[in-house]
């Protein structure tokens, strides 16, 4: 459907009929109809506006204070002296004053409907304070959108300024999250400025625009059943050749390798036997219903091979192959073709273009990546990733630090299978205890948060790592909520609507899925910070301002017995800086997170090390070990300085399970984020 921008008088009556309160409003169609529509209007002030220009105030098409018809009439004029016809229809309205906000939606075709707020008026896109949710939301979750800005504490009232009414405000939001919800055709919706009184008079917008010609996301589609594709008995690999450089036998070798306990099935038109296994000359030749064919033949037979997976009735598929969607329309032309070819039958896809599913609590290996090379450490940390070759790094990365995988699901093309449906099959397996993903797209918004928000009733924690930020072509959009609110944006509400945690690095995101894996979350979020540096101090204290840890104050009692164990000059609180002279004494930093841990002050206690070097990092790391296993609350260990300065002490942390963090701001974000991912599994809970 075209897009077309909506009349002004249209979009004033479709906000009334929707409950969102619009200032009192008359439309002049002409110089001559201006007095009239004053007068219609009644007493002033009242603001003239340039109902035909898209951006007023810059054109000049904006003149307020106006007392009366005359005054109004000379404004018209000047304004079409101006801008000319472009300027009409003029439109008269009560002046209004408040403070002003923006309020908006935006539609995303996959990701859904986007609710805008944040600070309002000419400089909004300056200012650039807004927050974006996912529609519909409740009046609590709208009031916890308002928290999250800058502009909070002035609507609260700051520095004895009047409060202003955030429960109309509210109001204003829950309104606009229903109309976009029940109008699927609403693409954007500005409302600049809405203007909220002081407490108890109220929000009213004065200025608005809306865009129409949308279509609703998706949400609809009904997850397809994973279990014979994930949990496979029979895999057949189509494509493996003699060459074990190429795609189809490196994948057939990771199989056999690694131990794949079911039946597998090579298939190549030549025949013959591979690895000690007789090798089909097509799927079609392969006894038995394989549970899983992974496709590595060049894209111009993959339809051929789809064909003969249909008639096998196999239980899922895994294109491997590229040269689809990717490389342009004659490629996603022949995807489409696959994807029907499939889906007629019920057999879900994965990819094209797809590096392939491990499981290495199950021996699965059908992938392409090279990390299969290494030893398969399993676990019950799941991935889903949309790059192939960066999830391959997290992945080995993790088992490289001990942390066991239940699976890794590389998204592919998602021509079919989707993240959502993963996340939706993941919920429910036994062996998967938390989930990272790697994100360059979110195809299907709705369904994402579905699957999230059982994922979270299921007590299991989520981290995201949101990559693609940047956005091009929003300099042409045609309202402040379009120019200002791009899809990285909107992928963000997603996650948080879907009870994820989003983290702002690759590296936090292993070091969250690193913690999260280590043992139960800390209760609560205070925080006690125990370093050996000033300068870690203030990172720290950075880094847990901005990212929701709390660093109480020690209570009296714990100061005056933590005093006599850290030299006479150190500062005792929060975050402790125990001075490098400390790293030589282990007896009295285990003192310290002792009397720490002694009364209900924190949740968590965070060792922050720099350059400590054996024997007495070792000495330290064996204190530390003792009591990690003594303490009833986690007892994190970072240390930022060169490997080689302690190698028996990070040898006794990895002998004893305990990971090792690394700088200071990332150690407390990745913290901050298994605190947050708690708190999102507690918030989806019944």
């Amino acid at each position: 459907m075209e897009l077309q921008v909506m009349d002004h008088d249209a979009v004033v009556s479709r906000l009334h009929s929707a409950g969102i309160p619009f200032a009192a409003t008359e439309t002049a169609g002409s110089l001559e109809d201006v007095a009239d529509a004053f007068a219609r209007l009644g007493a002033g002030p009242a603001v003239l506006k340039a109902g035909g220009l898209l951006h007023k105030t810059e054109s000049g098409g904006v003149v307020v204070d106006l007392a009366d018809a005359a005054g109004a009439v000379a404004a018209a004029r000047a304004i079409l002296d101006r801008a000319g016809e472009a300027a009409l229809p003029f439109v008269l309205q009560q002046q209004v004053t408040g403070m002003e906000m923006l309020v908006g939606a935006r539609r995303d075709p996959q990701l859904g409907a986007a609710l805008v707020v944040g600070l309002g008026g000419v400089a909004t896109e300056v200012h650039q304070d807004i927050v974006t949710g996912v529609a519909p939301v409740t009046r609590q979750q709208a009031r916890a959108l308002l928290q999250r800005l800058r502009t909070w504490p002035l609507l609260q009232g700051y520095r004895g300024e009047v409060g202003r009414d955030v429960a109309a405000l509210v109001d204003v939001l829950v309104a606009v999250s229903t109309l976009v919800t029940e109008d699927p055709e609403i693409v954007e919706l500005d409302l600049n400025p809405v203007m909220v009184g002081p407490d108890g008079h109220g929000a009213v917008a004065v200025d608005a625009r809306m865009i129409r010609g949308g279509s609703p996301a998706g949400g609809d589609r009904p997850h397809p059943d994973l279990d014979r594709m994930l949990r496979p008995d029979h895999v057949a690999v189509v494509g493996v050749s003699d060459d074990e450089h190429k795609v189809g036998a490196r994948l057939f070798r990771y199989l056999d390798a690694h131990g794949y306990p079911g039946r597998l099935d090579p298939v190549h038109p030549s025949g013959g036997t591979v690895r000690g296994y007789e090798r089909a000359t097509s799927l079609s030749n392969v006894e038995g219903s394989p549970d899983l064919v992974c496709i590595t033949v060049p894209s111009r037979f993959v339809l051929e091979v789809a064909h003969e997976a249909v008639e096998k009735k196999v239980g899922g598929v895994i294109v491997h192959s590229s040269d689809f969607a990717e490389v342009g329309p004659e490629g996603r032309a022949v995807q489409d073709e696959l994807v029907a070819v499939l889906s007629e039958a019920g057999i879900p896809l994965a990819g094209p273009n797809n590096m392939g599913v491990v499981a290495p609590h199950r021996n699965l290996t059908a992938s392409i990546s090279g990390g299969l090379e290494s030893d398969l450490v399993p676990g019950g940390v799941a991935l889903l990733t949309s790059s192939g070759a960066l999830g391959s790094c997290v992945a080995t990365r993790l088992m490289d630090a001990g942390v066991g995988l239940s699976y890794w699901v590389h998204a592919g093309n998602e021509a079919d299978l989707v993240i959502a449906d993963y996340l939706q099959w993941l919920a429910g397996d036994d062996a998967t205890t938390s989930v990272g993903l790697l994100l360059e797209d979110i195809k299907d918004g709705p369904r994402v948060i579905q699957a999230g928000q059982r994922m979270a009733q299921a007590g299991k924690p989520m981290f995201a790592y949101n990559m693609v930020r940047s956005d091009k072509g929003r300099e042409a959009a045609l309202s402040h909520t379009g120019a200002m609110v791009g899809s990285f944006a909107v992928r963000e509400a997603v996650v948080h609507a879907a009870g994820m945690v989003s983290v702002p690095s690759l590296r936090v995101l292993e070091d969250a899925l690193l913690l999260s894996s280590a043992g139960p979350p800390p209760a609560g979020s205070r925080l006690a910070a125990v370093t050996f540096s000033g300068g870690a101090c203030s990172i720290i204290a950075d880094e847990a301002q901005t990212s929701g840890v709390e660093l109480p104050e020690l209570s009296d009692v714990t100061r005056e017995a933590i005093r006599p164990h850290v030299p006479s000059y150190a500062a005792v609180r929060n975050p402790l800086d125990c001075s490098y002279q400390m790293l030589t004494r282990p007896d009295a930093l285990e003192r310290v997170v002792e009397h720490l841990s002694a009364r209900d002050e924190f949740d968590a206690i965070l060792l922050q090390f720099t350059t400590n070097a054996d024997p007495y990092a070792a000495a330290i790391a064996h204190e530390v070990v003792a009591l990690r296993d003594q303490l009833d609350l986690p007892l994190y260990v970072s240390r930022y300085g060169g490997a080689q300065l302690a190698p028996e002490a990070l040898g006794v942390y990895r002998d004893a399970g305990v990971h090792v963090l690394d700088a200071p701001d990332r150690a407390t974000l990745a913290i901050a984020a298994v605190m947050a991912g708690r708190r999102a599994v507690l918030a989806a809970q019944p």
